[in-house]
């Protein structure tokens, strides 16, 4: 509590029959007083600093006046009343910080759709990468679908997460109807600048120009000496050219040609009599399956 005698504000209420001469008597010792308010003729309240507390009682005692109440005010009151409900406080704390942990924490695993059945052997697959109730997100969720994309008749799984709850969506083909794969294809003429495939078979590579809506990646993979049709699992990534004129300024002509062609671009900007001209390559993405 020594704490308190350095810092903060205190309201004291006095009553005296000469209780105006009080401001007067303690500035001539040094000491300052605000918020001075008079409530009644010998009823006065003021306020000084918490560290001339002791030196005000040393001076108005044993004189006509009479300290009738202190109280906290400020930074000292607002310590006081912590001291006060600590516990609380404490409580208040842990809580958002298990709030704030828990945010990315796996708490519940629920496995629906109407490949449900395999709750399992998702479960297994998940407990092998480490993926289990208290547990840290992934990095990648593709891994864990490929796996279960693999199971007898899937043909879809999704994985989402939110409030601690991460949902593992499968669905399944009627057993009498075999599985359909699709292609992956390039969303646009261009050159291949990224391709991943964790299922299927690429029939085009990076560096490769590719036009728009051609198969980059087949629905079969080979087992042996069979091939057998798959769910696709890929991403591809291609660059084209593009070229625009703007008029306005630069900032104007950069903020149009990020709504032609998006964040991921590599652009160059040429003043014109007008405007800008702007040339270079745009990237637009496709992916099967891939998280």
């Amino acid at each position: 509590m020594k704490f308190l005698h350095k810092w903060g504000r205190v309201r004291i209420k006095l009553t005296s029959l000469s209780a105006e001469r009080v401001a007067d008597k303690l500035a001539r010792e040094g000491i300052t007083v605000t918020a001075l308010k008079r409530e009644a003729k010998n009823v006065l309240f003021f306020e000084v600093a918490r560290k001339d507390l002791e030196k005000v009682f040393a001076i108005l005692r044993g004189s006509c006046y009479n300290i009738v109440e202190v109280r906290e005010r400020g930074l000292a009151s607002v310590y006081k009343k912590c001291l006060a409900h600590v516990g609380l406080l404490v409580g208040a704390l842990l809580f958002a910080l298990c709030v704030t942990g828990f945010q990315s924490r796996v708490l519940r695993i629920e496995v629906v759709g109407s490949g449900a059945y395999y709750e399992r052997e998702v479960r297994a697959a998940l407990s092998e990468k480490g993926v289990k109730p208290l547990s840290a997100l992934p990095p990648s969720f593709t891994p864990f679908t490929a796996e279960v994309l693999s199971l007898p008749n899937v043909g879809f799984c999704e994985m989402r997460f939110s409030g601690g709850i991460l949902t593992v969506e499968v669905e399944v083909t009627d057993e009498r109807t075999p599985l359909s794969g699709v292609p992956l294809l390039s969303p646009v003429a261009g050159r291949i600048e990224e391709l991943a495939v964790l299922r299927g078979t690429p029939c085009a590579q990076v560096g490769e120009e590719v036009t728009a809506g051609q198969a980059v990646v087949q629905p079969v993979a080979t087992y042996g000496e069979e091939e057998r049709e798959v769910i696709v699992i890929a991403r591809v990534t291609v660059s084209y050219p593009v070229s625009a004129e703007y008029e306005g300024t630069e900032e104007e002509a950069r903020a149009q040609a990020l709504l032609d062609f998006g964040e991921e671009c590599d652009l160059t900007f040429t003043p014109t009599e007008g405007g800008y001209s702007v040339a270079g390559r745009a990237f637009r993405s496709a992916a099967l399956n891939f998280y």
